[in-house]
């Protein structure tokens, strides 16, 4: 479950620690968990969970609620700590409400960790939503629009690499489903400066995301706006990405020391 920053050198890895990972992202997307719908989701022998829970438990990494384990007091801390360390998400709340407040839809900033995004900080709407935001939450990156604007930033190589051995499950039909499915509506991304799903995460819901680059050349972040897709039209939110969206983004770069466009 937990995804790497490149190939992990057998030398140094810790099973242990890789574990604790994955049950803290199994608590974290499916809590309030019991230790036996933590077993099943890990796949894991019940005694591993166990003791690995009640060891969390007594650190403080882990509550237990009548309802299941969920994330403790530690976590707050690590979380916020982690969150101030990511320089895009202050420098970024600025442009997230002139963006939030010109078109009135949800906005989210978001990072990409493996083949997921992370959501950093958001802006609700109003209305209703078909996908609700939560800081923190994971989606993969291969089936939303914030994932496609940070997947730009990698070489078709590159994409390959990352999602060689990797089963697509599109969650709708309109979803892509293979890498060169991937591959070709990032050239598109790349080619438009922004990325745009319609109902390809769940039905009901449209989004468009913009890169945000950093002083590298590289994508550091990306900013999207979600809508319903029964209010609003992929028309109408093409134009709200472009007259919107992608300047606002373009700005932020400037302000996180970028001076051309975001390397692919």
């Amino acid at each position: 479950m937990h995804d790497t920053n490149g190939p992990i050198d057998p030398r140094y890895h810790l099973d242990a620690a890789a574990r604790t990972i994955d049950l803290l992202q199994a608590v974290a997307e499916y809590g309030p968990a019991s230790v036996a719908a933590l077993t099943s989701k890990l796949g894991w022998s019940k005694p591993m969970v166990y003791r690995l829970v009640r060891t969390l438990h007594a650190c403080g990494a882990l509550t237990l609620r009548d309802d299941g384990y969920v994330l403790g007091p530690v976590m707050i801390s690590l979380g916020r700590a982690a969150l101030r360390s990511v320089r895009p998400v202050e420098a970024a709340r600025p442009a997230m409400a002139r963006i939030h407040e010109a078109c009135g839809e949800s906005t989210v900033l978001t990072v990409l960790d493996g083949t997921y995004i992370v959501y950093v900080d958001f802006i609700e709407a109003d209305h209703l939503l078909v996908v609700k935001s939560r800081l923190g939450s994971r989606l993969p990156a291969a089936y939303t629009a914030s994932g496609h604007a940070l997947l730009s930033r990698h070489s078709p190589d590159e994409i390959r690499a990352l999602y060689d051995g990797h089963t697509f499950e599109p969650p709708t039909p309109r979803a892509v489903s293979s890498v060169e499915d991937l591959l070709e509506r990032l050239e598109r991304v790349r080619a438009d400066g922004y990325a745009v799903i319609d109902q390809e995460l769940t039905e009901g819901h449209r989004a468009s995301a913009a890169p945000v680059p950093d002083h590298t050349g590289s994508v550091a972040a990306a900013i999207s706006i979600s809508v319903p897709s029964a209010r609003v039209s992929m028309d109408r939110l093409v134009s709200l990405t472009e007259t919107v969206l992608v300047p606002e983004t373009r700005l932020l770069g400037t302000a996180l020391g970028y001076g051309g466009d975001p390397r692919p």
